[in-house]
């Protein structure tokens, strides 16, 4: 079997651990279009990074697998792949601790009041919030209770939070969530958190599914936050409605335009915390996608269903 794949943060280490998942394993990596044209009509399975997803499969003949370095597979899940006999696999769970504190700094610089007191310092001023809170006893709404969803939940747990979920599996028993409801009760719960967390993936039925209209069912001291995909959030009306301070303020991690254009207004709002697509970054998040690709191969050779495997029609 062939992978092929972008060099993107691995080592010696990585590529080793790789071809001793499995016999006969030729790995192959890639650094440019032009090396990955030459060596994809001979690839078995490619492992990608989303960026990196060639535009077209017509030549990859052989090709069986594609698996994805990220837990998003929107850009992976091209109507070629879709409609090809092709399996697709993600790295869900690897950016889950990182992400997962990357939420709580959203909520603890939001509620603590960090973001003033860092421009006073640069400003030399000794001033302080008296409006700062905590995160005990506030109501954290998690959207997606996958992998990243319960990890955040068991942090904000620790918080002292009450946490509630909507997510299409709801088992409250050995849930991490203090209660777990369905997807269309959504609405219906917004109303009740003090921050939301956006932890779903992107699909059809997720694009847009914070509109004006349901931003509106939140608390206007509420934080809307964003870790999954910013096309979920209809960002236009996302700025109407901090304008009009509906909402609190937003956290977002992810943008509809990615990097964000400079001409947005989000960049000068005070009420909005932009990180740069940054959360599910860390020292250890090749370690671990490494490990998860190679308990794929291993899947792969077997002819098991693959750990990661993503349902097609789904999206995830």
């Amino acid at each position: 079997m062939q992978i092929t794949k972008t060099p993107h943060l691995f080592i010696d280490y990585h590529v080793e651990k790789i071809k001793q998942a499995a016999e006969d394993i030729e790995v192959v990596i890639v650094n440019n279009d032009k090396e990955t044209a030459e060596h994809l009509p001979d690839a078995d399975a490619i492992a990608v990074f989303p960026a990196t997803m060639p535009a077209s499969l017509k030549d990859a003949k052989k090709l069986r697998w594609v698996h994805s370095f990220a837990a998003g597979v929107d850009k992976i899940l091209t109507d070629e792949v879709k409609n090809s006999d092709v399996l697709v696999s993600n790295s869900s769970g690897i950016h889950k601790y990182p992400i997962s504190e990357h939420v709580i700094g959203f909520m603890l610089i939001l509620s603590h009041k960090f973001d003033r007191m860092f421009e006073s310092q640069e400003k030399h001023l000794w001033e302080k919030q008296e409006d700062a809170t905590e995160l005990r006893d506030k109501t954290l709404l998690i959207v997606g209770l996958g992998n990243i969803g319960g990890e955040i939940a068991r942090l904000g747990k620790a918080f002292g939070m009450k946490v509630i979920a909507v997510t299409r599996e709801v088992r409250n028993e050995d849930s991490p969530a203090d209660e777990v409801f369905p997807p269309e009760s959504l609405n219906e719960h917004l109303g009740e958190a003090d921050f939301v967390i956006i932890s779903v993936p992107l699909t059809d039925e997720t694009h847009h599914l914070f509109n004006l209209e349901r931003i509106k069912k939140m608390k206007p001291s509420a934080i809307l936050m964003n870790i999954g995909r910013g096309q979920i959030i209809h960002e236009q009306e996302l700025v109407e409605a901090l304008k009009q301070k509906i909402i609190a303020g937003a956290a977002l991690d992810v943008t509809e335009e990615e990097p964000l254009p400079s001409t947005s207004p989000l960049w000068d709002m005070e009420n909005v915390i932009i990180t740069p697509h940054n959360s599910g970054l860390s020292e250890r998040q090749m370690d671990r996608a490494i490990d998860l690709l190679c308990e794929n191969i291993k899947a792969f050779v077997k002819g098991d269903k693959l750990v990661t495997q993503v349902d097609k029609e789904k999206g995830y």
